[in-house]
Order: C-alpha cells, then sequence, then structure tokens
C-alpha cells in the first residue's frame, strides 16, 4: 500500500500533464478545470496517506533499486504543504492567468514541477534527492521565462546559470559522500559518520552540497535568482518563495542533521551564512520600491532566519530540540505567509500592471477584503504576537538566548553570538519597517495622481468568488499557529522528531510571558524607529519612494553575469578559434619537412607564407571583432545552456584533479 501511494503521489502530477496538455489546447474551456482537478485529486490523496499513515506497516521503499523514498511525519506534513499551495495557486490562476496565451504550457510545467517537489520531500537518499530536486528545478525555469518578456528572459537566464552551476557542485559532493561511504541513504550516511566523524573527504562533500542546495534556498551568496524574479507570475512568485526556497532547505538539514549534526565548524560556518542571509534580504527589501521584488527579498531574509535556527541545533547538540522545532515551524509559517502576500500582490499587478510603489500607491484603500489579507499576512511575517512569524522567532531567539547561557561564554565568544542575537532583532525590526512600509503605500496613503485614485476606488471587481474562497483557505491558519502555540508546537515536535531521530522533547515556552515577548516589542520598537526615522524621511524624495541601494553592488550585474554571458563568449570564441589556428601552424609545420610540397600544400588549412604575420594579425582582428558582436548579443538560448553544461563538466574535472593532487 505505501508503495502504491507513494507512486501515486509522485507520477499521477506527471503522467496526468501530458494528456491534460493536449486536452486542454483542444477544448481551452476546460483546461482550468482539468487542472485544478488534478491537484484536488492529489490533495485528497495526501490528506488520506497522512490519515493512513500509522497503519502502515513500513516507511521505506525502493523503486528500480535506483529510487530510494520514506514516509515520516515531517515528509508527510511538506508533502502536504507543497501540494496544499499548489492546489491554492494553482486555482488563483485562473484569474491571474486569464489574459495570458500559452497557458496549457504554463499549467503542464505546474503539475511536472510538484511532481519534483513531492519526490524530493520523500526521498531517502542523495540519489533520489537530487534527480527529483532537478525535476524540480528545471520544471520551474518554461513557469519564469513564461511572460518571454526581455526582463523575464534575463531572470531566466540568471536562474538557469545558478541552477546548472548548483547542479554540478551537488553532483561533486554526492561523488564525494559516495566515495567516502559508500552508501547515499541517509540513515547510513548517518551510521559513518556517528562510527568514523567526518572525515576530509566527507566534510568537502558536505559543504559542496550545502552551497549545491543553498543555491534553492536563496542563502547567500547564491541568492541572486530570487530578489530578480518579479516579472514572474505572482502565483509562481508564490511557490518560488513558499516552497522552492524550502527545497533548497530541506537539502541544508538533511546534510546537518546526516553529517554535521555534530560539527562545531560547520555549524560557525552555516551561522555566517545564514546572518549575512538574514540581515543584507530585509535591508535589500528595505531598499527596494518594486512591491514584488521587497517580497522576494524578505523571502531571502526570512531563510537566513530558518538557517539560524539550524546552526543553533547543531551548536546545542542534543539540547538543539527548541532551535530545530523553531526552524521547522518557521519553514511552514513562512510558506503560508508568502502564499498569502504573494497571491495579494499578484492581485494587485493583475489591476495595475506595474509594480512600483509610487504607481500602486492607494490602490487598496477601499477594498477591506484584500486589506484585511494581507494585514493578516504582514502582522505574521513581523512577527507580531498572536501570529503565526511570532512563535517560531520566538523559539529560534530562544535558542540562541540558550546557547549563550548554557555555555557560559565570555569575551570574544560571548560578544560574537550576542551580535547574532541583536542581528537577530535588528534584522526582525527591519522586516517590521519594510512590511509597514508596503502596508502604508497601498491601504493608507493616497496615489498622487488623483485620477488614478478614483480608478483605483471605482474598481470594485479586482478579485472574482472562487479567488476570495482561495485566499480565505491560505489566511486561516496564520492566526490560529499564533493564538494556539503550544497546540501546533507539540504536532510540529511530533513531526520532526522521527525525521531528525530526537528521541524527546524537554522544553517548554511561555510565549505569552515577559521573556518571550520582549525580543519582539525589541524587534518591533526597532521596526518603528527605522520606518519613521529613515523610511519617512531618507527613502522618500518629493513625496515618492526611492530605491538608494547602489546597483554597482548587485551581484548579478557585478560577477555572475559578466562571468556566464561574456565570460562564456571570450572563452569558447578565443579557445575555439586559437585550437583552430594552433592546428593550421601544426599542419604547416608538419608539411614542411615532407619531402612532397604538393601533398604539404593540398593537405594544410591553409597556405602559408611569408605574409604569415599579416595572416594572423587578420585572425586576431576578426576574432576580436567577433567577440565583440557576441557579447552583444542576448545568450537566451540552448546553445548557450549546453556552454553553460560545458562549465560545468570543466569545473567537475578541476575539482577531480585537485583532489588526486591533494591525495
Amino acid at each position: 500500500m505505501l508503495l502504491g501511494l507513494v507512486l501515486f503521489l509522485i507520477l499521477f502530477p506527471l503522467t496526468i500533464s501530458i494528456p491534460a496538455y493536449f486536452i486542454s489546447k483542444k477544448w481551452p474551456k476546460v483546461r482550468e478545470a482539468i487542472f485544478i482537478g488534478s491537484n484536488v485529486i492529489e490533495m485528497i490523496i495526501i490528506v488520506f496517506f497522512a490519515i493512513m499513515f500509522k497503519s502502515l506497516n513500513q516507511t521505506e521503499v525502493t523503486i528500480l533499486h535506483i529510487f530510494s523514498f520514506k514516509v515520516d511525519t515531517f515528509r508527510i506534513l511538506y508533502s502536504l504543504i507543497s501540494i496544499f499551495l499548489w492546489l491554492m495557486t494553482i486555482t488563483f490562476s485562473k484569474q491571474y492567468m486569464h489574459h495570458y496565451e500559452k497557458k496549457e504550457r504554463y499549467y503542464f510545467f505546474y503539475l511536472v514541477s510538484l511532481a519534483g517537489v513531492v519526490g524530493l520531500f520523500l526521498s531517502n537518499d542523495l540519489l533520489t534527492a537530487f534527480i527529483f530536486f532537478e525535476l524540480m528545478s528545471f520544471a520551474i525555469y518554461p513557469l519564469i521565462i513564461h511572460e518571454e518578456s526581455e526582463e523575464a528572459l534575463n531572470v531566466g537566464t540568471t536562474y538557469l546559470g545558478v541552477t546548472i552551476i548548483a547542479s554540478v557542485i551537488l553532483l561533486i559532493g554526492i561523488f564525494l559522500v559516495y566515495n567516502q561511504v559508500l552508501s547515499l541513504s541517509f540513515d547510513n550516511i548517518k551510521t559513518f559518520v556517528k562510527a568514523n566523524g567526518v572525515t576530509s573527504t566527507l566534510y568537502a562533500g558536505g559543504i559542496l552540497l550545502l552551497f549545491g542546495f543553498g543555491s534553492k534556498a536563496d542563502m547567500y551568496p547564491l541568492h541572486i535568482w530570487l530578489p530578480k524574479t518579479h516579472p514572474v507570475p505572482a502565483p509562481v512568485s508564490a511557490l518560488l518563495s513558499g516552497i522552492v526556497t524550502k527545497c533548497g532547505v530541506f537539502g541544508i538539514i538533511i546534510i546537518s542533521s546526516n553529517i554535521f549534526f555534530a560539527t562545531y565548524s560547520f555549524a560557525i560556518v552555516l551561522l555566517i551564512l545564514a546572518v549575512i542571509t538574514m540581515f543584507l534580504g530585509a535591508l535589500l527589501a528595505l531598499f527596494s520600491t518594486n512591491l514584488k521584488r521587497t517580497l522576494a527579498c524578505s523571502s531571502m531574509s526570512q531563510i537566513g532566519f530558518i538557517l539560524v535556527g539550524l546552526s543553533f541545533m547543531i551548536l546545542l547538540g542534543e539540547e538543539g530540540g527548541l532551535a530545530q522545532c523553531g526552524a521547522l515551524l518557521h519553514m511552514v509559517n513562512h510558506s503560508l505567509l508568502k502564499l498569502v502576500l504573494y497571491m495579494c500582490a499578484g492581485i494587485v499587478a493583475m489591476s495595475v500592471h506595474v509594480l512600483d510603489l509610487n504607481k500602486l500607491r492607494g490602490f487598496g484603500r477601499k477594498k477591506p477584503f484584500l486589506m484585511i489579507i494581507f494585514l493578516i499576512g504582514t502582522l505574521g511575517i513581523m512577527g507580531i504576537p498572536f501570529f503565526n512569524g511570532y512563535t517560531s522567532k520566538t523559539m529560534i531567539h530562544e535558542a540562541i538566548v540558550e546557547y549563550i547561557h548554557l555555555n557560559s561564554l565570555t569575551g570574544f565568544a560571548l560578544f560574537s553570538f550576542k551580535a547574532v542575537e541583536w542581528i537577530f532583532l535588528l534584522s526582525g525590526g527591519l522586516t517590521v519597517a519594510y512590511m509597514t512600509k508596503i502596508f502604508v503605500c497601498l491601504f493608507i496613503e493616497k496615489n498622487l495622481d488623483s485620477e488614478k485614485q478614483k480608478e483605483f476606488d471605482n474598481n470594485k471587481k479586482y478579485i472574482t468568488p472562487l479567488s476570495i474562497v482561495v485566499f480565505t483557505l491560505s489566511v486561516i491558519l496564520i492566526p490560529v499557529i499564533g493564538v494556539i502555540p503550544n497546540i501546533i508546537n507539540q504536532n510540529i515536535i511530533a513531526a520532526s522528531n522521527s525525521f531528525f531521530g530526537v528521541e524527546k522533547f524537554t522544553h517548554h515556552i511561555s510565549f505569552f510571558g515577559w521573556e518571550s515577548l520582549k525580543g519582539a516589542l525589541i524587534s518591533i520598537s526597532i521596526g518603528l524607529i527605522v520606518y519613521l526615522g529613515l523610511v519617512r524621511t531618507v527613502f522618500i524624495k518629493k513625496n515618492e519612494y526611492v530605491n538608494l541601494w547602489p546597483a554597482k553592488l548587485d551581484l548579478d550585474t557585478l560577477i555572475l553575469r559578466p562571468v556566464m554571458t561574456n565570460g562564456a563568449v571570450l572563452f569558447t570564441l578565443y579557445f575555439m578559434r586559437y585550437l583552430a589556428i594552433s592546428l593550421d601552424f601544426i599542419i604547416y609545420l608538419f608539411h614542411r619537412k615532407s619531402k612532397n610540397k604538393e601533398i604539404a600544400e593540398n593537405t594544410s588549412s591553409e597556405n602559408l607564407n611569408n605574409d604569415d604575420v599579416h595572416h594572423y594579425t587578420k585572425k586576431v582582428e576578426f576574432i576580436i571583432k567577433a567577440t565583440k558582436e557576441c557579447i552583444h548579443v542576448r545568450s537566451h538560448t540552448f546553445p548557450f545552456t549546453l556552454e553553460l553544461i560545458s562549465y560545468g563538466l570543466l569545473l567537475i574535472a578541476v575539482v577531480i584533479l585537485g583532489i588526486i593532487f591533494i591525495k
């Protein structure tokens, strides 16, 4: 029975997507019914799976001796959340995608990406995780570039570049882990580490896996793709922030709990990256004047909060249950929050067709339903008491305080971890500031153009009855988790213990006691100070929001894109052209020594003579000219993708040679 349920959850979206594509193309009127119905069936099966889980006699299945899956409460929980987000966003797509073309392609890849996500969350070894991680990654790409605008294609190039680089890094990491453990099973890896410790080869493999999975988690310094996804359709943005980033976090959890569960140095590396991700994301969101970019940068920051929790889970060891539960709960909370916030942003975008806050100002002033939904999501992500974000952030904060207290830190160590705590609270404060900016802009302020404001106020049919149902279902859990945190936490603990191998959880938090509320109040106070003292005074000039973030600090423009495009073109052209010239020269030398001059002249690809210098000068000039022309051509082509893959193969070769040299 377990095998049948697992196969259905993974294969049903894949198999139904093909006939659904052709049916919807021939009969467009039934398109949404087919694809939404497919997601409803998937939702029914996962709910049935969750109910029947305790009665199943086995928890692991292997298919074709290649794919290995395991079922536990956490895996079912996140598969359920993933399918729920897919169902809500694909239903919302009925309204959002109404005027888009090629909708059958959009829905097709929607189902394929769902199969990849569910397969990843149910995986039980690195090979299975890698295969479904790649399936999800490449199925998401057509959704990102669906508009096929220049901006969307640019985002797609960045996403594809990061994805391919991450894939290569993951593959090398998997090779190294298998070379050491002779198995890719999560359980076998953990057993090996308990018996032998983390060897240097396994450590290197684990670090590569961290960066490979971290690319999808939007972890610094591979965070550059998500903030650029504002041209993406809003339902897809909700999936990117809500679930795709969690696929990356899932991979980081796997290596944290199975390879580095007691490794101090790795915990410090992860903590440094987490703190940078958390603070930088919040800072970028504060500066942004684009609605969806602000939410994307916010996702980066919230992922940083989760990674901070995972770092302290490792640092606290057997006492890390609090950090573990906080990290997992914040994963769940963030998925639900970004679902709500991005769908609200989608309503705004489809009505106004712009994302600039100055042009959106005042859109929601006379739209009470939209205002309430957005406000609930805003309060949740701010970490306001009685909303879900407060509970998970409080648990992570308590874990930081607990680590400082249990280890009696002094000197530089005390200063460092106190700095982490204050950056944590400051990042929470920045969250309050930038979400307040968005809410005030959309629902409190009036548009500078009075005619535009009248147009906004008269737009009463901005949302369909079906979308109202979707928004209502999506927002319910946000206050529920915040109001009854202890009951929710008990279920989260039960869901995560078997996944992490934790036998018991002894922590109890009084969420509404002074010690817990104090951290939230500090962040709220910081947020209000930043909003009133910075946003309202510095970030608004001539009554318009301005983005003061230096464009030169954009890592995509500064590093990644030149390397991927200009660097790729330069390397390919110069290397291949000079290789051709070298072959000409070799042939010439060979035939010059030959007694038969006629054969030499006929075989040589170029008849070299006393004008060789002039001949090669012309070739160099041609190369330079061709290079300049190619650099100006946009690289949105399949050959460019193959070029990136060749770079990946080159990287693999360099790493393997490096390992051989070290050994």
